[in-house]
């Protein structure tokens, strides 16, 4: 077994384990993995929001922000970011 294998599966066992069978500092442990790992899904979901922010607004989004200097493509995709991550919260919460 990998060094991966052995810490996916970790990861998985202080997941799974129900928090009330758990005991302080593995309690802790299992709070932290699944919030580190909800923290990963999260910020890749919102990469991924981006870039279909950036597909669907005509030219690189990148570009005309950082280069060109665009506020008003900015504020755009600030507030389609903002959007995006409150769905992503609002999914992974419940």
């Amino acid at each position: 077994m990998t060094k991966r294998e052995r810490a996916a599966a970790l990861v998985f066992l202080l997941i799974a384990t129900p928090a009330h069978a758990q005991s302080g500092l593995s309690a802790f442990a299992a709070e932290l993995a699944s919030t580190i790992l909800y923290s990963i899904v999260g910020i890749v979901m919102a990469v991924i929001g981006f870039k279909v922010v950036d597909w669907l607004t005509p030219g690189d989004l990148a570009e005309e922000v950082t280069h060109k200097e665009n506020r008003a493509l900015a504020v755009l995709a600030g507030s389609m970011m903002v959007g995006v991550c409150i769905i992503i919260a609002s999914v992974l919460i419940s």
